[in-house]
């Protein structure tokens, strides 16, 4: 995919998946030539990995 395809995936702009990749924190890229594209497989396992859990559920009600 392209910067533009992934950023809009993301929902982010293709300024930070730029950034993202300076810090090394987002999902792996591939460049060929000055073209740079994303495999959609990279992006997934890159989700995956990011994924957090809640640490403890709403009980509610009253005591």
């Amino acid at each position: 995919m392209t910067p533009l395809e992934t950023a809009k995936l993301l929902g982010v702009s293709t300024r930070t998946l730029s950034r993202w990749h300076t810090l090394r924190v987002g999902p792996a890229r591939c460049k060929i030539g000055r073209k740079v594209l994303y495999r959609r497989e990279a992006v997934n396992v890159w989700l995956a990995q990011n994924e957090t859990q809640p640490t403890r559920s709403f009980s509610g009600g009253t005591a």
